[in-house]
């Protein structure tokens, strides 16, 4: 930088009582160069710098190549660079920077500004933040204050206003402002009343009188290992950290970048602290959807944010996992399972999978289980989710869904067996009333056919399961089944006026047979017992009273019976003994079946039957 040197070079005397009480040790008497002597810094007459904390340069274009790891060795610890030269970029800037960042040192810049208007100040620090972007600016970004042909013209308001322009311009960005004066121009042409930035002053070979800047450019005439010829050279008196995060987004030219350890991201995730972010090849936050390695991502779409959990994109859901990446598949989330399509969106309704068949809540998109109804029909989906299809027991219940999952209902005919599957769907067990008739199905729900005993009792189902009443042939016997429940008869019945006898298999008896120690005859060729009548079995002629008792027929009687017999007389009704104490008459055929079912309160065995 170049500046105009104001007023008197002070005393040895005058500058050590300016300082005032140091912790370095006494002054060398010979030139220090101002380098660090005895852990302190000094001028070059050898008076102790007592503030200074660290050493640094500024160059430009003036300076030409630079050794930048010679010049990190040569205890330099920080350097501004010139960023503007006769209305251009400096043409070694681009090369300053990038070596004296790969050399370690913090890095700085500023502009001799030309400025005479807030407007001019802003569109210089626009200038300096498009070029210095790209770069680990770790040290503030100065406004030179010291044209006396453009700036200089102007009132001291004036002039701070331009800077404050400038200096704002550059804090909105997320870099740390300096103002770089020298004592005069801080003392006449500014009005610092109005600025509240720090100060880089300037003033050589003698302390400086403006009090508290943050830095000094103490002389431009050191010379530095690495660099040929003079340089300016500056000691730092405030630990600047604070004030130069490394981490943090920085809105330039009206894009946002983001900036870790001082070096803009690129093509690379990152996370402030709020979330992950992917910035670009140009440095700036995708947005939207966004492919990276074989994952897809969403981005907040004004962020650019990456999303996790459940989002709701163009009236579809997705979800996007702990690492951001979408979901794709069967997904558990707070307890409720779901599907999500290859395109990532949250199934709905039926889905189907591997010839396996769910159903996806149509609001929420929860996986169903248990009975569903749709469209209809009723479907069970097992725990799986996966749709039921065949026989399933719930509670004690079976039942039947058909190829398409829908729940039976009605008559089902599973290959040689029938069932009868009720309104809720569970099939029928023991007695059911169809249209009517009645039927018998076992635990299992089979349809009964044939003989069956569920109570004690024997009941006759025929070949479409209807139950039987009154007289039935099977299998070369006949059996008696009560009109009003069904039940096979065992022992007497009286059946349309005649009595008939029924074995403990319930076959009808015929021809002679003893019941309780008494002999009855009952017609071989109905059935039918005998009564007040004699007749001849083989060579014996018997007699049968009315209530059909069989005896030896007395020799004296006059009249003999041959074949087929006659009643001898008018049969009286039946004595205590007879059938009619076992079961009471019957009407056949012709006889009304009970409503209740077999087995019932008023149907089989609790009838007027026995």
């Amino acid at each position: 930088m170049r500046f105009t040197k104001i007023g008197m070079r002070f005393t040895a005397a005058a500058l050590s009582a300016l300082i005032g009480m140091g912790f370095c040790p006494a002054m060398n008497t010979q030139a220090a160069l101002y380098e660090r002597v005895n852990g302190c810094y000094q001028l070059k007459d050898g008076t102790n710098i007592n503030e200074a904390i660290a050493r640094g340069i500024d160059v430009s274009r003036w300076q030409g190549v630079v050794d930048w790891t010679a010049v990190a060795a040569n205890d330099v610890s920080f350097v501004m660079l010139g960023t503007r030269s006769k209305g251009v970029i400096d043409p070694n800037f681009h090369t300053n920077v990038q070596g004296a960042s790969a050399a370690g040192l913090k890095v700085g810049a500023y502009i001799y500004s030309l400025a005479t208007t807030p407007d001019m100040a802003r569109a210089e620090a626009d200038f300096v933040l498009d070029l210095v972007k790209d770069y680990p600016i770790s040290f503030p970004i100065a406004f030179d204050a010291e044209d006396s042909s453009t700036l200089g013209t102007l009132p001291p308001y004036q002039v701070s206003q331009v800077i404050n322009a400038f200096c704002d311009r550059i804090k909105e960005a997320g870099y740390h402002p300096l103002v770089y004066a020298n004592d005069y121009w801080l003392a006449n042409k500014i009005d610092l009343s109005q600025m509240n930035y720090d100060i880089w002053v300037a003033r050589y070979e003698a302390k400086h009188t403006f009090q508290n800047p943050v830095m000094w450019q103490v002389t431009s005439t050191g010379q530095i290992q690495g660099i040929n010829g003079n340089v300016d050279i500056d000691f730092l008196y405030q630990d600047l950290t604070p004030k130069l995060p490394g981490n943090l987004w920085r809105t330039i030219g009206g894009k946002t970048y983001y900036y870790q350890n001082y070096s803009m991201q690129k093509d690379t995730w990152i996370n402030d602290g709020t979330g992950w972010f992917y910035m670009n090849n140009e440095g700036q936050p995708s947005t939207g959807w966004f492919d990276k390695d074989g994952q897809r991502y969403y981005l907040d779409d004004s962020s650019g944010r990456m999303f996790t959990g459940w989002k709701d994109l163009s009236d579809k859901w997705y979800y996007f996992n702990a690492g951001g990446s979408m979901n794709t598949g069967w997904l558990m989330d707070n307890g409720a399972k779901y599907y999500l399509n290859s395109d990532g969106t949250m199934a709905t309704g039926w889905v189907d999978l591997n010839d396996q068949h769910y159903y996806m809540n149509e609001t929420n998109g929860h996986m169903k289980t248990g009975w569903l109804d749709y469209s209809g029909k009723r479907y069970f989906l097992q725990d799986s989710g996966v749709m039921a299809t065949g026989w399933i027991d719930l509670n004690n219940k079976r039942y039947y869904l058909n190829n398409d999952g829908s729940m039976a209902t009605g008559w089902h005919t599973d290959g040689m067996v029938k069932y009868f599957m009720t309104e809720d769907g569970s099939a029928a067990t023991g007695w059911k009333q169809l249209d009517n008739r009645w039927y018998y199905f076992n635990t299992n729900g089979n349809m009964s056919t044939g003989w069956v005993n569920p109570d004690g009792n024997w009941y006759y189902l025929a070949g479409d399961g209807k139950m039987q009443s009154g007289w039935l042939d099977d299998k070369g016997a006949k059996y008696y089944l009560s009109n009003s429940s069904g039940k096979m008869t065992v022992a007497w019945r009286q059946v349309d006026g005649s009595w008939y006898y029924f074995a403990e298999s319930g076959a009808m008896s015929s021809g002679m047979i003893t019941v309780d120690g008494k002999q009855y005859y009952l017609n071989p060729s109905d059935g039918r017992m005998k009564a007040s009548e004699t007749f001849t079995v083989g060579d014996v002629s018997y007699t049968a009273d009315a209530s059909g008792v069989c005896s030896l027929t007395p020799v004296e009687t006059p009249q003999e019976t041959t074949g087929d017999t006659q009643p001898v007389t008018t049969p009286d009704a039946p004595a205590e003994s007879t059938p009619a104490q076992t079961e009471s008459a019957d009407t056949g055929n012709s006889g009304t079946v009970s409503e209740t079912a077999p087995g019932g309160e008023i149907g089989p065995g609790i009838g007027m039957h026995k």
